[in-house]
This record gives structure tokens, C-alpha cells and sequence, in this order.
């Protein structure tokens, strides 16, 4: 009898959800979305006009100004820019680098972001510094005048990988909807072992910085961290007085390994770079793009939409997160073409900063929603937020904090939508089901409680507000296009980013037109007894390992 009453139950409340769906409106945004989709109109423009997106560059104002404008002739309202503190800016208009002794060959170099030109050709011999910490840098001193550092370590680059290109299997998805008690919501989060690490690079990188200039080196050189000839991209600290001291440009990681090998024969390899670079300190603030589609009455409640603008420099950007910005953008369009008249306003808003650290969402949320202190430690303060050991507490709302429904967010590559992140709210979970429910031809529609970490959605959860990331197909997203080189326009998937425009359309439409808010989680009042027992077990570890590294190093160095 139980069971016949828990089907009756299950089907009922099945009912009542389907019912909340606009299933004409389900059509209307299909057929829009389908066959009069511009979304890669937009991406090319991104792409291929604009091109590379760095926080703090001309490009990515020119982005910036350029997508408020787009967003307020397809009829959007408040199209408007939000500042932010953010650093120096900074660009780069040529750069080469050659092996030229003890053989010519010309190398494929692109600068680290925020270091400065060489200001014309240089030739220099290459010295490898072999230091991880300001202690072992003290060996090097007097050796580094007028030379170009290598200061990466050769790599074994092992059997290669091939398989390159890969969708998500069922498998995977399978995976995702099983929810671990013991990792918790928050498992994809830095643990406290990674930030000292992180923060330990930060600190040496400082010191290499002062001691590469007090030296007298004249540039440097890095490895990529990918093989295959690809370059992965990175910058060193943008702020203002904190950027690096001397021009340095990353390489391939074979033709890195090939200098490596010239100096263990005694080569004496011999360089010749060049790298035009230009700091922008005219504004010292980055933008957030903003625009809407206004509610009904005189202070409505808020969805919002968003992608990250910015992107880094070796490429233009088109798969992180070019997508992520046309497909918002393209789901905005949809209904502003269809002339709806939300309950809610629905917001959009293509963040700048991310890259270095989800600046853009996360000042937007602090101006916005929240208030909480920084580190009472000045030491600790003086530091990059993400170097921050804990956020403040306790968290104080502001004035918008009620009025959010609910952020969604668009940035895991161009892949097509197979599903959400509840980052382990489980009171969406029905709801999602049954906005799924109208596109489950198109194979999504796995819901998991489970996190997902490194994307702007991480600024709402982390204060208490429904912050969704959806699972995207990976593609060849994290295998050969993140932050490389050939993160271009001719490897974006143009159904995939059809599909998934089309299908956050109806989300957002969903969530603003539903007759209550979004389910919460309540708003987080400090670490959780299980965070802080796995941050004790973690310090406990790394305070045996380095432990046992010393009694080792004393060992096989007794003297």
C-alpha cells in the first residue's frame, strides 16, 4: 500500500511540475533558437574583430563596449559597464625568440602576461636557474649578468596522448549524479594544501622577480606545461608596483627541452629575443558588462546570466570563454526577440577578471549582495585575494541579497549542454528535472548535487545565493584548447553552441516566470565542523611530509 501511495505521490508531484512549464513557450524558443540562431555572428565578431580579451587590455574595453551596445540594440535595458579595481593593463604587438649558437633555428615564443618589452633585440647566453625558493636562488648570485634565465625545469614528456578530442560518455554522467557525503558540495574547492602551494609559488616568484633585477638577467624563458607543440598561456602579478622585473616569454616544451639538453653537452646555448609589450596605466580598473530585460513591477525579484569576457593572450579566446559570453548572449537575444514580459528581471552580465581570479563576479556580488571582512592579518591582507586563507565572516547581506532568484553560468568550453551543477542544493533538483524535461532529445538532463570548481558561478554559492554551472561536453576543451595557443574561432562546435544558447533561453525564462524563488541553501556562517577536521587532517599530512622530505634530504647529505 505504501509503495502504490509513494508512485501516486512521485506521478502528482511530477504533474504539478510539468505543469509549470511554459510548454508553448518551450516551442517558441526552440524554433527561435534553432533557426534563426546568430550566435556565432557574435562569436566571430568576438573572435576575429575584437580578438584576444586580457583583463586590464584596450581589447577587452573595446569587448566591453561593444557588447553593451550589442545587448542594448537587441532591446536589453541599463546596458551599462561597472568598474572595479583590477591593476595595470597590459598588451603585447610582436615577439620572436631564436636559438642562434650553436645552430639557427627560429622558436615559437609568446610573452608571459605583464612582463615588460625588451626594448629592441637582445642576444644573450641561456643560464638554468635551478631554484624553488629565495634560499636557493643565494647559489646563483653573480652568475646572471646579461644572461636570458631558463627557469622552468626540463620535463619528460612521456608516452603522448592522443586521444585529444573526447565527448563525455554516459559513464561520466553516471558518476556526476552520485553525491559523496565525505567530500561534501564543495569538493572541487582549493584544499588548504593547495593554497600553501599556491602561495608559496606566489612568495618565490616575488623573490625571483627582485632577484633576476638586482642580478642584472635580462630575460627569461618558460616551458609550456603541454607537449605537441602547443603553448599554454599564463601572467604574472598585475598589480600595480607587483609586476614582474624582467621580459620573459614561454616556449614549447620540446624546443625548451632541446636548450636543457644543448647545456648538459656544454653548448653554451645563445638566444636572440624581441617582445613589443605595453603597460596600460591610464585606468587602473577593469569593467563588468550589464545589461537586462526589466520585470514586472517596481522592484522585482533577479535572474541572472553570465559568462566570463575576459581571456588570455596567445589566441582570441573563442572556446574560453568566447562561447560562454555569445551563448548568454544569444539566450538573452532569444527572449528579447520573443518580447517577453518577465516576472523577474533577467540580468546578464560577462565578467572581466576571471582569469586572474574571479575578479569581475566577485566584486559585483560584494557591491551588490554581500558584504564580509577581509583577513584581519595585514600580512595575509597585503596578499592577492585568492592567496587568502579563509573569506571573512560572517557574511552581512545587502539591500539585492533577497531579491536573487538565482545565477546561471556558462564556462566549461563550447561543448553542448548535458546537464546542471547544484553544487549540492537538492531542493532545485525537481525543478531542473522538469525544465529538462522538453529538451531531453537533445540529451540533457543529468542533475548533480555534485560542485564544480574555478568558474564565476563560485562567487554566488560561496555566500549563500544559487550559483549553477552546466555540464558541458568537454570536447577537446581541457585536452589541447584551454589557454592555448589554438583557442580560436575553427574549434567552436556551432550545434553544440546552438543547442546550449537555446536551452538556457528556457532556464532563464523558467526561473524568472515561476511563482516562488529559486530554493536556497542557508547562507554559509563559517567553515563547516567537516571542512575544518579535513583542513586539520590535511596541515597534519603536509607537516609529516616535509618531515619525512628533511630526514631524507639528511640522509643522503649527512654533512
Amino acid at each position: 500500500m505504501m509503495e502504490k501511495s509513494l508512485v501516486v505521490l512521485t506521478l502528482v508531484l511530477s504533474t504539478n511540475l510539468s505543469a509549470d512549464v511554459d510548454l508553448d513557450m518551450v516551442n517558441r524558443i526552440r524554433e527561435h533558437g534553432f533557426y534563426n540562431s546568430q550566435v556565432m555572428d557574435t562569436l566571430q565578431y568576438l573572435s576575429d574583430v575584437i580578438g584576444p580579451r586580457l583583463s586590464g587590455s584596450p581589447q577587452l574595453k573595446e569587448a566591453n563596449e561593444w557588447t553593451r551596445d550589442q545587448l542594448v540594440d537587441w532591446g536589453l535595458e541599463n546596458g551599462h559597464l561597472e568598474g572595479f579595481d583590477f591593476g595595470r593593463g597590459w598588451s603585447y604587438q610582436s615577439a620572436s625568440i631564436d636559438l642562434i649558437s650553436p645552430r639557427q633555428t627560429s622558436f615559437h615564443g609568446i610573452p608571459v602576461a605583464w612582463t615588460p618589452a625588451t626594448k629592441g633585440t637582445i642576444e644573450a647566453e641561456v643560464i638554468y636557474v635551478d631554484a624553488v625558493t629565495a634560499n636557493e636562488l643565494v647559489r646563483y648570485r653573480g652568475q646572471l649578468r646579461g644572461k636570458i634565465v631558463l627557469l622552468s625545469e626540463k620535463r619528460d614528456l612521456g608516452t603522448p596522448d592522443n586521444d585529444v578530442f573526447v565527448r563525455r560518455e554516459s559513464s561520466d554522467l553516471t558518476e556526476l549524479t552520485e553525491f559523496d557525503i565525505d567530500r561534501g558540495p564543495s569538493h572541487s574547492r582549493a584544499t588548504a594544501a593547495q593554497r600553501d602551494g599556491r602561495l608559496q609559488r606566489y612568495h618565490f616568484r616575488r623573490a625571483l622577480s627582485d632577484f633576476l633585477s638586482e642580478e642584472g638577467a635580462i630575460a627569461g624563458v618558460m616551458s609550456s606545461s603541454r607537449d605537441g607543440g602547443l603553448i599554454d598561456v599564463f601572467g604574472f602579478d598585475h598589480r600595480v608596483g607587483s609586476t614582474f622585473s624582467v621580459p620573459t616569454m614561454i616556449i614549447e616544451a620540446e624546443q625548451y627541452n632541446m636548450i636543457m639538453r644543448l647545456i648538459d653537452l656544454n653548448q653554451t646555448p645563445t638566444l636572440r629575443m624581441n617582445l613589443d609589450s605595453t603597460f596600460h596605466d591610464d585606468d587602473t580598473n577593469n569593467y563588468n558588462t550589464i545589461a537586462e530585460i526589466p520585470g514586472e513591477g517596481n522592484n522585482p525579484e533577479i535572474v541572472m546570466v553570465g559568462a566570463h569576457l575576459d581571456s588570455w593572450h596567445a589566441s582570441t579566446g573563442s572556446v574560453d570563454n568566447g562561447a560562454g559570453v555569445a551563448i548568454t548572449m544569444e539566450a538573452i537575444r532569444i527572449l528579447a526577440a520573443l518580447d517577453i514580459k518577465p516576472k523577474r528581471t533577467i540580468r546578464i552580465a560577462l565578467w572581466a577578471g576571471e582569469e586572474q581570479g574571479l575578479h569581475g563576479s566577485y566584486n559585483y556580488v560584494k557591491d551588490h549582495f554581500v558584504s564580509r571582512p577581509k583577513p584581519i592579518d595585514e600580512t595575509e591582507r597585503a596578499l592577492p585575494r585568492r592567496y587568502w586563507s579563509s573569506p571573512g565572516w560572517p557574511i552581512e547581506k545587502k539591500s539585492e541579497y533577497d531579491k536573487l532568484s538565482a545565477y546561471f553560468n556558462i564556462d566549461n568550453g563550447s561543448g553542448r549542454i548535458r546537464g546542471i551543477y547544484t553544487e549540492g542544493n537538492a531542493a532545485v533538483k525537481p525543478l531542473f528535472k522538469s525544465w529538462f524535461g522538453p529538451f531531453s532529445d537533445l540529451a540533457a538532463s543529468t542533475i548533480t548535487l555534485q560542485a564544480t570548481g574555478g568558474t564565476d558561478h563560485e562567487s554566488f554559492d560561496d555566500v549563500g545565493l544559487p550559483g549553477f554551472q552546466f555540464i558541458q561536453d568537454r570536447l577537446d576543451y581541457m585536452t589541447r584548447l584551454h589557454h592555448t595557443h589554438i583557442d580560436s574561432f575553427d574549434h567552436v562546435m556551432e550545434d553544440d553552441v546552438i543547442q546550449a544558447s537555446t536551452i538556457l533561453a528556457h532556464f532563464l525564462y523558467q526561473a524568472a516566470m515561476m511563482d516562488d524563488r529559486i530554493p536556497r541553501e542557508p547562507i554559509p556562517t563559517g567553515p563547516s565542523l567537516r571542512q575544518l577536521k579535513k583542513a586539520a587532517e590535511e596541515a597534519a599530512r603536509e607537516r609529516r611530509n616535509r618531515e619525512r622530505t628533511a630526514n631524507r634530504n639528511l640522509d643522503t647529505n649527512p654533512n
